[in-house]
């Protein structure tokens, strides 16, 4: 691997996106990621928050999610279901998208900011 100014260990949504917020901030920055490919094994996360979209949204990729998410305008927490159809946001709901498919959309737009991943490679230390 060749040197980047930052390392990023883990290539899932939280990696992804600060991947691509360093590339949009000029930094060098690489991911290594253990899995050898996207692919992910059995289900995980499976959405997007109202504020998430916003942020996708300030970068101009909420579109990406969108068009294969399922919108929701209920929520719930504790067996309660919430209307936040009035939430002072553009976007007042939440979004139904598997991971598999968040990180998959977060990856074409890391790759679109020349942003290396290191795959089948797994982080056994750092040294500054």
């Amino acid at each position: 691997m060749t040197e980047h100014a930052v390392v990023i260990a883990g290539g899932g949504p939280t990696g992804l996106m600060l991947a691509g917020e360093l590339a949009l901030a000029g930094v060098d920055a690489a991911i290594v990621e253990r899995r050898a490919s996207q692919k992910l094994d059995g289900q995980r996360s499976g959405g997007l928050h109202a504020r998430t979209i916003e942020v996708l949204d300030q970068r101009g990729i909420a579109d990406r999610f969108l068009s294969e998410g399922q919108v929701a305008q209920v929520a719930g927490f504790a067996r309660a279901r919430l209307d936040i159809s009035d939430f002072p946001t553009r976007h007042p709901y939440g979004l139904g998208l598997w991971q598999k498919h968040i990180e998959r959309i977060l990856a074409g737009w890391v790759g679109e900011l020349a942003v290396p991943i290191y795959r089948g490679r797994e982080v056994t230390g750092f040294a500054q």
